[in-house]
């Protein structure tokens, strides 16, 4: 199990691309899945701190969309390793 996430990596084929768009595209590759886990991660903080308040004061409500904010933040962080894994076993696939 460990070796597949060991294995998630994105390398897209930069060849024949200006040096400065070559980094600048590097770049933009290396921050992008961290971006998105950084705003997965908020969601979930805003969604437990949601739910803290929501015991405190005793709204159901409150709880309810806390609780499916906090499934929506893990179902896209799951989704987003899943993808990456599938870039990385179709690009092993034709390599």
């Amino acid at each position: 199990m460990t070796h597949l996430l060991d294995d998630i990596g994105v390398t897209p084929d930069f060849n024949g691309l200006p040096p400065s768009v070559y980094h600048g595209l590097v770049h933009l590759t290396n921050n992008a899945a961290a971006v998105l886990m950084l705003v997965a991660g908020l969601g979930l903080v805003v969604s437990l701190i949601g739910l803290v308040l929501a015991s405190f004061t005793g709204n159901r409500e409150l709880g309810e969309r806390a609780k499916g904010g906090a499934a929506i933040a893990v179902f896209s962080v799951a989704l987003l390793y899943i993808g990456v894994a599938a870039a990385n076993y179709a690009g092993h696939l034709f390599s």
